[in-house]
């Protein structure tokens, strides 16, 4: 079984059921080859008390750490670490870790979470009465790091749960133990669209940070906002700017209730990740292609704006031919920061049956993959 928890599908087989050859072509000029990395999967188990969790995002700290932070996650409160099991664990809606080196398959990795007054675990950024958080992306500023967060709310839908709006919180020292770190929650502008705001990546650029995050229509509509950093910095959002159809034309806050802003695409997930990909010389969006099986896909542009290029299937986990219809995959998300042979990528494994999540510890630890991109000679574009 912990072979199967694992393994992937070799690449063979993958381009068989997508009918593609090995070297999956996203442009005239680019090529991408994919392959499971399951010695990087180990990061995710070197601390037993934390047994797994699910939306993994990750934001370079610099000086070799990285920051992951985790939505629902186990925490076992088991002294013995022989009797360490899920079954002896406590339910937690987020925690983080410090991944000490940039290399996953050798890193220290120091995972984090609040305690009650009695000893028992409780989520990192804790919850607001009945709404708790699950973190979204995020980066650092200056010497100040940002995290946006989705307000999450329990509900009775087949997931269990409803998202309510956004969030943010922001970091004064996060070179500290995180024990120690001074967390200013923001008071973020919600939006009657039911957008989340920073769900997926967000990126500086000059004087602007820009957050993409999407809406709760079938299939989502993602979204694309910007608050200038020394407003970031003073934890005032109220100045948000709301992409509208051209890098000229951004909508204000204030206004987009009255008047919607133009959505940057019309097919995303709630879980993505943007990035700037050097060697290609261009963004990159990473997701699933829909979701609760499907393959991962990507799409690339030239600026954040877009316009976007459609989405590419270039790898299919093994869950999504398992022939397991309670199995879930989801959250694709690209870690640029890793030390590898071309882009970390991973992404989450769940159930519709929680009574297996508990049982079964193949499941529920983030995996990854890695996609090798290559820029194709003239020659071999002719």
């Amino acid at each position: 079984m912990d072979t199967l928890s694992r393994l992937l599908l070799l690449v063979p087989i993958l381009c068989s059921m997508l009918s593609i050859a090995p070297g999956v072509s996203l442009a005239a000029d680019w090529t991408v080859r994919c392959e499971p990395w399951p010695e990087a999967d180990r990061l995710f188990k070197r601390d037993s008390r934390w047994r797994g969790a699910d939306a993994a995002n990750s934001i370079d700290l610099g000086n070799g750490r990285i920051l992951w932070t985790f939505g629902d996650a186990f925490v076992d409160t088991n002294e013995d670490p022989s009797q360490r099991h899920r079954k002896t664990s406590k339910f937690i809606r987020n925690s983080i870790a410090i991944q000490v080196g940039y290399n996953p398959t050798s890193a220290k990795f120091h995972p984090y979470w609040q305690e009650t007054e009695r000893g028992t675990p409780s989520s990192f950024f804790r919850a607001e009465g009945e709404v708790y958080y699950w973190p979204g992306g995020g980066l650092m500023l200056e010497e100040k790091l940002l995290v946006f967060l989705m307000r999450i709310r329990n509900a009775g839908t087949k997931l269990g749960f409803k998202v309510v709006g956004w969030g943010a919180v922001l970091i004064d020292n996060p070179q500290d133990n995180p024990s120690d770190w001074n967390m200013q929650f923001i008071a973020t502008p919600q939006n009657s669209l039911g957008v989340i705001v920073g769900s997926g990546s967000s990126l500086r650029r000059g004087d602007w940070i820009y957050s993409y995050g999407t809406d709760h229509s079938t299939p989502h509509k993602l979204f694309l906002t910007r608050v200038p950093v020394a407003n970031a910095l003073a934890g005032n959002f109220s100045t948000l700017q709301w992409w509208n159809g051209s890098d000229t034309n951004w909508r204000k806050q204030a206004r987009i209730d009255e008047s919607p802003p133009r959505p940057i695409l019309d097919k995303a997930q709630t879980e993505f990740t943007v990035h700037c990909e050097p060697k290609l010389d261009c963004f990159l969006l990473t997701q699933f292609k829909s979701f609760p099986q499907s393959p991962i896909a990507v799409r690339s542009a030239q600026k954040l704006t877009g316009p976007w290029s459609p989405m590419r299937s270039v790898f299919v986990p093994e869950e999504a031919n398992s022939g397991q219809k309670d199995t879930m995959i989801y959250a694709a998300k690209a870690h640029p920061e890793q030390t590898t042979e071309g882009l970390a990528v991973t992404y989450c494994t769940n159930t519709f049956n929680l009574a297996t999540v508990v049982t079964d510890e193949s499941l529920y630890y983030p995996r990854f993959v890695r996609f090798v991109y290559e820029a194709q000679t003239a020659e071999a574009v002719e």
